[in-house]
C-alpha cells in the first residue's frame, strides 16, 4: 500500500508539472507574440495620431 500511495503522489506531481510546462510554452509561443504585435500597433497608432494632430488637428 505504501508504494501505491507514493505512485499516486508521483503521478499527480508529474501531471501538475506537465500542465505547468504546457501552459508556459503556450504563453511563450501563442500569447506573447500577439501582445508584442498589439503593443507595436498601438505605438504606431500614437505616432500617426501625433503627426495627424500636428498637421490637421487633434485626433484623440
Amino acid at each position: 500500500m505504501k508504494k501505491f500511495g507514493l505512485g499516486i503522489l508521483t503521478g499527480v506531481a508529474g501531471t501538475l508539472a506537465t500542465a505547468a510546462a504546457a501552459a508556459l510554452t503556450f504563453h511563450k509561443v501563442a500569447v506573447k507574440p500577439l501582445e508584442e504585435e498589439e503593443a507595436k500597433f498601438e505605438e504606431t497608432e500614437r505616432k500617426a495620431a501625433r503627426k495627424a494632430a500636428h498637421s490637421h488637428g487633434a485626433r484623440f
